[in-house]
């Protein structure tokens, strides 16, 4: 009972806090993600440590640099499309330089697992950002996005903890459910048909709406397996403590991270 309560308390403010962000200013938006950004790469740069595998604090800095260059966009109008690109280019290909002068072990893994780090972790985070300027108003797409994310995780969590019996992927994830996928599925897409009532600022059409539904339960359910995939491979049961009840950024985030490229690529293609 402590621990649902603990979880609950931390779930409240976590999500006030990102509501906030959301609704008050891009400003806010940028400096708590950046903030997340940051946790986030500490964590699995710890992680890593388990399998002896020290990433470069060049690793930390290129990382942040990414999630800088792709959400501030003031930036892009300043220094211009072409030089900001070449700048995001040269910051991943110096992750290479950087292994020749560190004289570890295996160095490609240490490369492979910084680039990866900087694909899974800081590029999303950073998309955050991008979603409020697909629309005049845009924050109220990020906001619906954490919406059903939060309503299909919730759900699956609460119905898998029920009546879930038959294991989704046993060799991933021993806890997650195929009643709890599918229970959490019906309620998002139930969302979904009243989502042009709760939000008709956003120039969605239903069957949008519900499109928009399924990539967060496509998706969302893939980046959730990620990283108990990630994790199964570490040993590890959470990706850190900084929230009481949830474990770490990531583990708060493993949905997000993989929705939210997906979700961009939609929004390009529908607005």
């Amino acid at each position: 009972m402590k621990s649902l309560l603990i979880r609950t308390g931390t779930g409240i403010v976590f999500t006030g806090l990102v509501i906030t962000a959301v609704l008050v200013s891009e400003k806010l938006l940028f400096n708590v993600f950046l903030l997340f950004t940051g946790i986030a790469l500490y964590e699995y740069r710890t992680l890593l440590l388990s399998m002896r595998i020290r990433l470069s604090v060049f690793f930390y800095i290129a990382a942040l640099a990414v999630y800088f260059i792709i959400s501030y966009t003031e930036l892009w109008v300043v220094i211009g499309e072409k030089r900001m690109l070449a700048l995001l280019l040269t910051l991943l290909f110096t992750v290479f330089i950087i292994e020749l002068f560190r004289k570890q072990e295996n160095p490609f893994t240490h490369i492979a697992y910084s680039l990866l780090g900087i694909l899974w972790i800081a590029l999303p985070f950073a998309l955050v950002n991008r979603i409020p300027l697909f629309a005049s108003d845009g924050k109220y797409i990020l906001l619906s996005l954490f919406i059903f994310i939060w309503m299909y995780d919730t759900f699956a969590y609460c119905i898998g903890s029920l009546i879930g019996k038959h294991r989704l992927m046993k060799r991933v994830s021993p806890l997650k459910s195929w009643e709890g996928a599918l229970g959490s599925a019906i309620v998002t897409i139930a969302l979904s048909f009243f989502a042009p009532v709760l939000f008709p600022d956003i120039p969605f059409s239903l069957w949008q709406w519900v499109c928009f539904a399924l990539i967060v339960i496509v998706s969302g359910t893939a980046g959730d397996l990620v990283e108990s995939l990630f994790k199964r491979q570490l040993s590890v049961k959470e990706s850190g403590f900084i929230l009481p009840g949830h474990g770490g950024i990531l583990d708060r985030f493993d949905s997000l991270l993989f929705v939210l490229p997906f979700i961009v690529l939609y929004l390009t293609f529908i607005l």
